[in-house]
């Protein structure tokens, strides 16, 4: 049984590991880094999103950079 302080780890790193391979998405894409085109409230409700998903993170942020620079 996993303890709260594990989960809240767990989660953090799963965050700290999205934001990261969204921001090297925007910057392949576009050469420009993620809070060019989002605010941190926006990228957190993209995590939020992800969290409500079985995507993998890969596939589920080149939609959302695909979204954002449509």
């Amino acid at each position: 049984m996993k303890t709260a302080s594990n989960e809240i780890r767990e989660l953090n790193a799963t965050r700290t590991m999205f934001i990261e391979t969204l921001s090297h998405q925007f910057w392949a894409v576009s050469g420009c880094g993620v809070y060019v085109y989002l605010t941190p409230v926006d990228v957190n409700g993209l995590f939020s999103q992800f969290l409500d998903t079985n995507q993998p993170i890969k596939i589920f942020v080149r939609q959302c950079v695909k979204n954002v620079l449509g």
